[in-house]
């Protein structure tokens, strides 16, 4: 049986900050998406181009629903503890909703190698705008998919900080997040040990996405020295 962590004894400090990891999430996400739609296709005559044309004004359109969609989620989120109800269930209704846009998002900065670009430093400023929005969506994910199975008794990934020692703090959410910058930032594992087969692919992916990032932030570098 994994043993108790902080976390699950501290619940009130989570009804507040997962919304605000959320919240920050979802400014990446959407700072990354609006710059590779309405930026990144706008002098392309390819097919890329077309679609991006008609994508751009639904997504100018559909973005303030969103917008308002998430501020009355987030009311939610904070107001229903307070009368005694559990947020569980539109925390991770929001959460899979982030995870399905920076998929999206992951998938427009990968077109934007294979589209000629006005700009020729656009493809730097979607990566810096993006990474954030990784980082924080992988994090949520290993998160949420282990705490819930530690709250069944069971256990997805192996910290460090599970092992009694009293120079370590005991195990939080940080530590997730920490994990998902390693992956991003050097391509370190950290210490995190996956337990089953699902979270070892995750793993896999995880570092996948990552190493396709920076391929495509050097490959736009190499094009503009080998241009200049």
């Amino acid at each position: 049986m994994p043993q108790p962590t902080t976390e699950l004894s501290r619940g009130a400090f989570y009804h507040w900050s997962e919304p605000v990891i959320m919240f920050a999430w979802q400014v990446f996400i959407f700072l990354s998406l609006k710059n590779a739609i309405f930026h990144g296709f706008e002098e392309s005559s390819s097919l890329i181009a077309t679609i991006a044309t008609f994508i751009g004004p639904v997504f100018a359109s559909a973005s303030p629903w969103i917008a308002a969609v998430f501020i009355a989620g987030y009311a939610l989120v904070f107001s229903l503890p307070t009368i005694g109800k559990s947020n569980r269930l539109l925390l991770d209704c929001m959460g899979f909703f982030l995870i399905a846009r920076t998929f999206v998002g992951f998938v427009m900065l990968n077109l934007l190698i294979i589209n000629p670009q006005s700009d020729n430093m656009l493809l730097l400023r979607q990566f810096l705008c993006f990474m954030p929005a990784l980082i924080l969506g992988w994090g949520w994910l290993y998160w949420r998919l282990d705490q819930g199975a530690r709250r069944k008794g069971r256990q997805l990934l192996l910290f460090p900080e599970d092992s009694p020692n009293e120079l370590r703090e005991p195990l939080s959410t940080f530590d997730y997040y920490y994990h998902s910058a390693m992956v991003a930032f050097i391509f370190e594992l950290s210490e995190v040990e996956p337990l089953t087969k699902p979270m070892k692919i995750l793993f896999l992916i995880n570092a996948g996405m990552m190493l396709d990032l920076v391929g495509l932030v050097l490959t736009q570098a190499i094009g503009l020295a080998g241009a200049g």
